[in-house]
């Protein structure tokens, strides 16, 4: 399991800004060199409009220790882009998560675990640029199936944890938290 994970985040970590041909073909050789009952996903989502561009890239995985215990986790990076006129912004960040998934039964299971995101990378045309605070996010969920067995139901605890940099560290050494309640009902077609 080690030595899918130290591949799979060279993966990630080498080609977040080549062609995306590139990581699908990454991703093909890295599904066909892991445990079959490992999952390996690529998902790329994409906004574009007039003045605005985002993408953001995550991979992630599914590794089933046993009938109970799977590792859950994945990285991401996403970047944006927007231009008024003479103003123009650039941002960029990456996450890193891993969330360990137990299963009570076939219709819950219970997850606990930590999401890394480094400080965002924002730059504009007037030559500013921001040294943003990196962040922690501890969070516990619990899945229950819904009403269809294509039908979920996610109930999350999360608490976002911003660590002090640069001009910003005076606001974030007070211990700046955002403690949330996330309800979410997924229907699969």
């Amino acid at each position: 399991m080690f030595k899918c994970l130290c591949l799979f985040m060279l993966l990630f970590g080498s080609t977040c800004q080549a062609q995306e041909h590139i990581i699908s073909k990454g991703v093909s050789w890295l599904n066909s060199i892991i445990p079959e009952t490992t999952k390996i996903e690529f998902n790329k989502l994409r906004i574009k409009f007039d003045g605005c561009r985002h993408r953001e890239y995550e991979l992630s995985f599914v590794h089933p220790v046993n009938q109970r215990l799977s590792f859950e986790g994945g990285m991401s990076y996403a970047n944006g882009r927007l231009e008024w006129g003479i103003n123009n912004q650039k941002i960029s960040l990456k996450r890193y998560a891993l969330l360990p998934r137990y299963s009570l039964s076939r219709e819950m299971s219970f997850s606990a675990g930590v999401i890394l995101q480094s400080a965002p990378e924002f730059r504009t045309s007037q030559g500013l640029e921001l040294a943003l605070p990196k962040s922690k996010i501890f969070k516990i969920s619990s899945r229950f199936k819904g009403v269809r067995d294509d039908h979920q139901l996610d109930i999350a605890l999360s608490s976002h944890h911003w660590e002090a940099t640069g001009e910003f560290g005076t606001l974030f050494n007070r211990d700046m938290i955002d403690n949330q309640v996330n309800v979410n009902y997924s229907a699969f077609f």
